[in-house]
């Protein structure tokens, strides 16, 4: 095999390889910080060129270190090309303002993470253009929702924050058949956990924060997929509608955190599916949600679409009247009563995290610690209840 040749390789190679070289000038193996607003040339001519033969020129519209980070995203999820933005909300703002045109309407899934939803539901009013949602485990329920002027699918999977699982397959025979752009947020399972572009997606969205970037310090986004889209996207979308630019710092801190990406993602998973049935069997609980657990609905579709893999988020709700207590105030007790589990939000890194939401449902974006030592700090909150 050609040493530049990646094509074959195992996704572990592909991430540490890809659109990396020695530094031309020093011969440095990690990778520079490109930190510059701007670049100069020789001439006017020089210049005038390097658009196309550089890809920037200003770093909101282009940088080595996000162009380098590009490539390295398009060989993950096995996309023609990706664009990077400064959030995972960037890229959803970024996206949908490029593609969706007025008068257009776009179906997107029940349940979507929060700001998502407040975005669609206030500014795609405001762009007289229209929005509705269907449940996407139900396809009957979204035939019913599509319309003649559909033309995005968007859609998360799994959802966030209750896991559902939406076959990606099934939805893309419809998004096809309807003409529609088929996008899916895939920040709750990335690769090697699901490929949605391999099921029929157009675009697959990632909020690079999570577990692509893996270290909880650097925000960052992305979408990946079909060329002639991302190039809408790339200019003038990000840089003309949003300005959402990823530093070229942040740019760098996710591609380091990339390369162990597959290792950590599946010590994600090993944790969740551990706590997950430690959970399932606890008295306390009500019910558990984890797509791997045998018990849950979306059991025969993780096996399918996730590799068997659940993801590193389990969802679960309290019984009411624990000790004469209300399930909200059992909820926060138990969170309070946590040692190693941090009351934090986000999901993705080292840490265990845990939060309550609206609906009384628990949430742990299980980390990278032991399993028997999360297990132990969640058993003994529960004892202090």
């Amino acid at each position: 095999m050609d040493k530049h040749d990646l094509s074959k390789s195992d996704l572990e190679t592909k991430l540490i390889h890809t659109g990396h070289s020695f530094d031309p000038v020093t011969h440095s193996l990690a990778s520079p910080i490109y930190q510059t607003a701007t670049f100069g040339f020789d001439t006017v001519e020089q210049m005038d060129e390097a658009w196309n033969e550089l890809g920037y020129l200003y770093t909101r519209e282009g940088n080595p270190s996000t162009i380098q980070l590009e490539k390295k995203l398009a060989a993950l999820e096995g996309g023609e090309a990706a664009v990077t933005m400064g959030s995972g909300m960037g890229a959803v703002c970024s996206t949908v303002l490029t593609l969706l045109e007025k008068g257009e309407h776009i179906l997107c899934s029940k349940g979507l993470f929060f700001h998502s939803d407040i975005f669609f539901r206030e500014l795609i009013d405001k762009m007289d253009a229209e929005v509705s949602f269907a449940d996407f485990k139900d396809m009957e329920d979204v035939k019913q929702n599509i319309k003649e002027n559909t033309t995005i699918i968007f859609i998360e999977t799994p959802e966030n924050p209750k896991l559902g699982v939406v076959d990606i397959k099934e939805v893309a025979e419809l998004a096809k058949e309807n003409d529609c752009i088929l996008i899916v947020d895939s920040t709750f399972a990335p690769p090697p956990i699901q490929y949605s572009l391999q099921h029929g997606a157009d675009l697959v969205l990632h909020s690079l924060t999570k577990y692509i970037n893996g270290h909880g310090d650097a925000l960052g986004g992305a979408i990946i997929g079909r060329k002639d889209l991302i190039e809408k996207i790339k200019y003038p979308g990000m840089p003309c509608y949003t300005g959402a630019a990823l530093s070229p710092f942040n740019a760098w801190l996710i591609m380091r955190g990339m390369a162990t990406l597959t290792m950590r993602i599946q010590k994600h998973c090993e944790n969740a599916l551990a706590i997950s049935k430690f959970l399932e069997s606890h008295e306390y609980v009500e019910k558990v949600i984890y797509p791997a657990l045998e018990s849950d609905p979306s059991y025969e579709l993780c096996q399918k679409q996730m590799n068997g893999l659940g993801g590193g988020i389990v969802s679960f709700w309290l019984k009411d009247g624990i000790k004469g207590m209300t399930v909200r105030e059992a909820d926060y007790k138990l969170c309070n009563n946590m040692n190693l589990l941090s009351i934090a939000t986000s999901l993705g890194e080292a840490h265990t995290l845990i939060q309550v939401e609206n609906s009384n449902m628990i949430r742990i974006a299980v980390g990278l610690e032991g399993a028997q030592d999360l297990i132990a700090d969640i058993k003994q909150a529960f004892d202090k209840l």
